[in-house]
This record gives structure tokens, sequence and C-alpha cells, in this order.
């Protein structure tokens, strides 16, 4: 017997209260325009996670579902989405769950347009329709694991890999804190390296057993991790993941291993993306990456950057995001590779060479502060608040 064969799905009793909770909201928030509601996410894949205190299972993922209006209907702004998320969490509450919720308002179109990604093949081959046209996600485009994007992969390891930054210096074992966030990013890493193989699997169990597959193949040579160290490690991640409360069974190390991982994989992706040799520096490799994308995606970035710093609020930061962009680099990619020169700052220099490297750090983040310009976890919060304003509601 593996090490995940012994976990169940969803608890009947967390299960009924998630989907009459969203339903509900959805219902009394938009009407007869409401088409579908389709839950997303761990829970849809019956891998969320939980905690059990007192005898009682407590459910530690996030609640994420995608709401389907009928064309026509007006989508709701930010603030109306905000306020469906706080009604469904207010009735998840009465039933003694209190959970983070969230909802994507789209038309049909949405679905139909969508990219191959992850998201867009795990949705189609693990969301749940609570409400509404059953076939609704049949809409999604068929894709194969061998057309999803590498560059959708190398997205992903990098905002794991801030998100990570977000609880350094957190020593929690509770969920949410860094340890958690370091399961989660091993699990990623698996993941980036089977897009990239073409042997990506809906469900974390699934591409466990994709993984144990390839890492007897003579490709495994090739990836950036070492097999041998790396699967113990992705086993006892996949049987974390789906049972936190074992997470102080990792070792002391585990975090610093994983990230190191991590990073060697986001550089292995990057060199079979970036149309310049593997010998160029990082910085070479992200911008002639960028630059292979075309000028109209390098100015819809900062267009966006433009539009939700606000035009004139804005306007202070034109020179320095003119000189960016003229590097190649959308606030996108000079977040990663601030993000990139930050790790490379914390894990080889000295403290007396650490001022001058994170202010290359803060070269490259779109808005800087300056309190505490050289502290590497105040820096690390400026990072992650640039991450969060200028990538998380954009492909761009």
């Amino acid at each position: 017997m593996t090490e995940t064969d012994h976990v169940q799905t969803t608890p009947p009793e967390l299960a009924f209260p998630v989907a009459e909770a969203m339903v509900r909201a959805c219902r009394d928030t938009f009407g007869p325009t409401l088409r579908a509601v389709v839950l997303t996410g761990s829970l849809a894949r019956n891998e969320g996670s939980y905690l059990v205190r007192d005898g009682r299972r407590e459910l530690q993922s996030d609640v994420e579902a995608m709401v389907v209006l009928h064309d026509g209907a007006a989508l709701p702004s930010r603030h109306s989405s905000r306020a469906l998320c706080r009604l469904a969490q207010s009735h998840l509450a009465d039933r003694g769950i209190n959970v983070e919720v969230s909802f994507s308002v789209v038309h049909a179109n949405y679905l139909r347009e969508l990219p191959p990604h992850i998201y867009s093949y795990e949705l189609r081959a693990c969301g749940v329709v609570l409400f509404g046209e059953a076939d609704i996600l049949g809409l999604i485009p068929d894709f194969s694991a061998a057309e999803l994007s590498h560059e959708d992969a190398w997205r992903m390891l990098a905002n794991r890999l801030i998100e990570q930054m977000e609880s350094a210096g957190d020593g929690s074992l509770q969920l949410g804190g860094m340890r958690y966030r370091s399961i989660k990013l091993c699990l990623d890493v698996a993941s980036a390296m089977l897009v990239f193989s073409g042997r990506f699997e809906a469900g974390y169990r699934a591409r466990l057993v994709r993984m144990e597959e390839f890492a007897l193949t003579p490709e495994a040579r090739n990836l950036p991790v070492d097999m041998v160290e790396f699967m113990p490690v992705l086993r006892q991640c996949v049987a974390l993941k789906l049972e936190p409360e074992r997470a102080n069974e990792l070792g002391s190390g585990f975090e610093g291993q994983v990230t190191s991982w991590a990073w060697k994989a986001w550089l292995w992706q990057l060199q079979r993306m970036a149309p310049v040799t593997a010998e160029e520096s990082v910085e070479l490799m992200v911008r002639a990456f960028g630059r292979s994308q075309g000028i109209k995606r390098l100015l819809r970035g900062w267009l966006y950057a433009v539009r939700r710093t606000g035009w004139l609020a804005s306007a202070l930061y034109w020179p320095k995001w003119t000189i960016t962009a003229m590097k190649g680099l959308t606030p996108r990619h000079a977040i990663y590779l601030s993000a990139y020169r930050w790790h490379m700052a914390c894990s080889a220099q000295t403290a007396a060479e650490l001022p001058a490297c994170m202010d290359g750090v803060r070269e490259l983040l779109p808005i800087a502060g300056n309190p505490a310009p050289h502290e590497a976890a105040a820096l690390a919060a400026q990072l992650v608040w640039n991450y969060k304003e200028f990538t998380t509601e954009t492909r761009a």
C-alpha cells in the first residue's frame, strides 16, 4: 500500500455545506442570469487539505469556483465579486466552516477561448458542476498533455517561489505557513517537469504515478534534479498535501532543499524557452525570451501596470518603466528576475555584499519603496506586493 492509498475523498460533512453555500450565494446574487456554478481547484479533484482538531475535520484548502452567466448578462465589478465571496464565506461560517472563498465570473466564451494551460486542462478534467448545465465544461478545448504551454508551467513555478517568499522566516508548521507552501512547491516542481516532457496529468496522485514512471526512463537523466533524491520527497509531499497534520514529519532542511530544486527547475525551463544559448546569463535569457514574444505583449504588460496604478499616479514611474521595457522586460518578467536576484543574494552573498545585491533587486521592481531597502525580509515583502499588484489578475 502506498502512502496515499488510505486518503479519503472530501468528507460529506464538508462537501455538502460547501456545495450548498456556493450555489446559494450565486443564485441569490445572479438570479435567472446564472448558467452554471463549477467547483474548481483541489476540492474538485478530491485533494483538499484538512486538519483534524478535537476529533473534527477542518477544511484548510481555499474553496474556488467558476460562475458562468448567460450571454448578455453583465459581469460583476471587482467590488461585487468580493461581496459574493464574503456572502459565500458567511454561509459557510454559519455551518461552522471558516475558509477563504474565491469566484471567477465569466461568460461561456471564456471557456471556449481558454488557452492550453494547466488550469484549463485540470478544469476540463476535474471540474465539478454544482448547478446548471451539466456539460458546460465540454466547451473547454480538449488539449492533450503535449499541447500544454511551457511558458505557463514556467510562470507557475515562478509564482509559487514568490508566494513562498511571503512566508520567509515563518517557522510555523500550520497550513498556510512556510512548510505547507514548500510542500506545494515540491508538487509544482514535478508538475513543471511533466509539462515540459508532455506527460502531465490532472491531480497530484496521477502526477505522482507519471513521475514514478518518468524517473525510470533514460530521459530522466536530463532533468534538473536528481530523481533518486527527489522522488522520496515527492511521495511524502503528495501524502502530506492530503494530510497536512503530518507536516512535522519533514526534516528541518526540507524548505531549503525544495527551494533549491525549484530554482534549478525554473532555470532549466527558461533555458528551453529562451532563443539564446544556455551559457548566457539568466538576465539575458529572460530579456531574450521577452523580446521573442513581440512588442505587443510587452506593451500590454506595461499598459496594465499604468491602468492598475492610475494614469496620474503612475507618471512618477514612467522613466523607470520605459528603461525596463527597453530591456525587453514586462512587469511580470522584471518581477520574476528580481525574485531570482533576491534568492541568489540571500543564498550566496556575504553580509557586506548584501546591500549592493538588494539594490539590484529594487532596480527591477516596478514600484520599490525606501523603508529598510537593504533588509532581505523587507525587500521580500515589497517584491511580493509587486507580484500581487501587477501579475495575479492578468495574463500579461
